[in-house]
Formats: structure tokens, C-alpha cells, sequence
């Protein structure tokens, strides 16, 4: 981030070569991190290096063009949503998307909630990640004859909200048909499930409506839906980290 600042720049300069570097690192990660590649120092060095060397000293317009074009050509696409889940390895990365994606639509709606609120939680219950599905391969025998294939979409990212803890715990054995009455009264992620927040909530209607972001309610939750939420979250992700337009 350092790498395109000269001793001549302005402050306001300095902050839009800081955002502009640090856009482009975060949307390489996260593009990195859902088609499950590798970040240690001999995977991604060359790119790093090679990175710095290109930017040094370029003047906004520059910095801005090149950045942009190295975002178009990532080789890792948002198509790694599609297969994209949780694992061992990956939850605080599962958490910090979901905390991007809830804050990103519900600060859309007009709310003031921010990434912190749900990463970090100042102040408040720490959230945690919630299994839409309960851990009971037995009320989904109709959809799966392998356990393990269970498993594989109950963790999938489509299949996943944020919620505080203990009411996460609270609700982790119900049915889905229990918990959607619950759902209702948490952040959007969540409550976007329910048919009523689509009757009290219009300032999020109208602005999902506005970005082509499918949202629909779910009154139950199988395959399908979690196929459904996969291309939402998806879409979201593309709006988030879509690399901003340069302004003359």
C-alpha cells in the first residue's frame, strides 16, 4: 500500500492510492480464498513482488487503470461460490464474508450496522456462524442417501448466516421449520428467509430490487434454496468488491 506514494502527494492523495491498493489486495484474497487456494509466501511472491514493482510511484489515474485491469484478469472467479464451504481450516474466513455481506445489505437498507458490528461485535454478543440446517441427516433422507453428502451442503457457504451467540446455540437443534419463526427478528442475511420481512421492510425491497439481487423468502429450506442463496451470495460478493469506477 505503501508502494505508489511519493513525497509530493497530498493527504487526500495518499488516502486514494491506500484504498485503491488495498481494494485490489482484499478482492485478490477473497477471490483466492473461495476457490480454496493456498496464501503462503512461495504461492502468491512473484505476484506480490511483481506488484509492487508495477505501482511504484504512479500517479492516481495510473495506479487506478492498472489495478483495475489486474482485478479483471484474477484466474480465481466468483464462479468458486458455486462449490465454495466451510471446513476445519476456514471459519474465521467464512465469518468475515458473512460479516461483509450482512453489513454491505443492510447498510443498503438505510441500517448503520458495519462490518464491526457483526466481525467484531464492540460492545455486544460476539456472532457466530449458523448452520441453517440442523446437525440431523434423518429429516433430510428425502434429498440425501450419503451422510456425507448431507454434510457437504449443510456447510456450504449458501447454507450459512451470522447470529449471536447464544441464540445460535438456542436454535441449533430446531428443525428449520421452527427456526424460521425466530429467524425473522435477526439481521438481514437471516431475516431475508422469512415471507414477512418482505411486507415490513420496503427501504430493503426497493434497494435490493434496485441491484438486481434476487432476494425471496424461503418457507423451506432444501437444495434448491441453498442453490438459490449460493447465486445470491454470490451476486452480493460480485457488488462488493466490484473495483470502483475512476472519477476524473
Amino acid at each position: 500500500m505503501l508502494a505508489p506514494l511519493t513525497p509530493l502527494d497530498s493527504p487526500e492523495t495518499v488516502d486514494i492510492k491506500i484504498d485503491l491498493v488495498a481494494r485490489y489486495i482484499e478482492t485478490f484474497v477473497v477471490r483466492r480464498s473461495i476457490n480454496f487456494r493456498k496464501f503462503s509466501a512461495s504461492s502468491i511472491r512473484y505476484t506480490m513482488y511483481s506488484l509492487v514493482k508495477e505501482i511504484r510511484g504512479k500517479d492516481v489515474a495510473t495506479l487506478h487503470r492498472l489495478l483495475s485491469t489486474k482485478v479483471d484478469e484474477l484466474n480465481d472467479s466468483w464462479e468458486g461460490m458455486k462449490s465454495f464451504q466451510m471446513h476445519g481450516q476456514n471459519k474465521r474466513f467464512v465469518k468475515y464474508l458473512l460479516s461483509r455481506m450482512t453489513a454491505y445489505i443492510e447498510q443498503g437498507a438505510g441500517m448503520t450496522t458495519t462490518f464491526r458490528t457483526y466481525y467484531e461485535s464492540p460492545g455486544g454478543k460476539p456472532f457466530e456462524i449458523e448452520h441453517i440446517w440442523a446437525n440431523n441427516f434423518d429429516d433430510h433422507t428425502d434429498e440425501f442417501k450419503e451422510k456425507s453428502d448431507f454434510f457437504a451442503w449443510r456447510n456450504s457457504i449458501g447454507a450459512l448466516v451470522l447470529l449471536p451467540r447464544g441464540t445460535n446455540q438456542s436454535y441449533n437443534d430446531m428443525p428449520y421449520a421452527k427456526k424460521i419463526e425466530h429467524y425473522q427478528r435477526e439481521n438481514l442475511l437471516v431475516s431475508s428467509l422469512c415471507p414477512l420481512i418482505y411486507q415490513k421492510n420496503p427501504n430493503f425491497v426497493n434497494w435490493a430490487k434496485s441491484h438486481d439481487l434476487i432476494f425471496i423468502p424461503h418457507p423451506e429450506f432444501k437444495k434448491n434454496d441453498i442453490s438459490l442463496r449460493k447465486a445470491l451470495y454470490q451476486k452480493i460478493c460480485e457488488d462488493i468488491w466490484a473495483f470502483p469506477a475512476f472519477d476524473d
